[in-house]
């Protein structure tokens, strides 16, 4: 029912908006060079140096600051998904990154760096998540729950000679969760090292004043460095 309500009344909407995002990337470049300001002020302050990490502690930050940076900073995990999908949208149906821009066609280093940054921006305010375990437990279950339905009426009797069926759907929630797990951990902590990267202060300043020219020429004046400016 919900899912029939959201399709009928919303949907339009949803996709009205998505649509506006994927022709929209050099808005989301901006934005990008926002986040990335938030990265520089907050890691810069956290290590206590600009290039070299002297000290984890983040007492000499206030507070409210802190508050604040880490606020910008979780708004990032939305902006990051937007910044994914206009990447993507833009490279798989050649779509401009903004209506002023001039050649007719996607910028396709516009699209890889919102991929690419949208992913960054995805991971960082959760690499204190357990999220492998949180992955491999959902897995687990789903698979648990599926055997459960999909064994015939009459079935569990034979398999209860062998062994307890809720040992059996046990043992597989704990087997599927273990894989899954393992093999989330490695990809996920393969895409949060890409993210403390492009948060290093260095970098993240880089990819700050690249976001704000980037951003400013697309939308403001439908042109981009790669493709008109070298």
């Amino acid at each position: 029912m919900i899912y029939l309500i959201l399709q009928i009344e919303y949907w339009p909407y949803v996709e009205a908006f998505l649509t506006w995002v994927s022709q929209s990337a050099g808005i989301f470049v901006l934005i990008s060079g926002v986040i990335a300001l938030t990265w520089l002020g907050f890691e810069r302050k956290r290590r206590g140096s600009f290039f070299k990490r002297k000290s984890e502690s983040e007492s000499t930050i206030s507070k409210s600051l802190r508050v604040t940076l880490r606020l910008i900073s979780y708004s990032g995990v939305i902006v990051g998904i937007l910044d994914i999908w206009a990447g993507s949208m833009g490279l798989i149906l050649n779509i401009p990154p903004s209506f002023k821009y001039a050649p007719a066609g996607a910028d396709h280093f516009t699209c890889i760096f919102l991929i690419v940054v949208g992913i960054a921006m995805f991971f960082k305010p959760i690499n204190d998540l357990p999220l492998a375990s949180i992955l491999g437990l959902i897995a687990g279950t789903a698979a648990a729950a599926i055997l459960a339905s999909l064994i015939p009426p009459g079935v569990e009797v034979i398999i209860a000679e062998w062994i307890n069926p809720k040992l059996l759907l046990i043992i597989v929630l704990i087997i599927v969760a273990a894989i899954v797990a393992l093999t989330a951990k490695f990809y996920i902590g393969v895409l949060q090292t890409i993210s403390k990267f492009l948060s290093w202060p260095p970098i993240a300043f880089v990819i700050m004043v690249f976001g704000f020219v980037q951003g400013i020429l697309l939308w403001g004046f439908g042109i981009s460095i790669f493709t008109n400016l070298l």
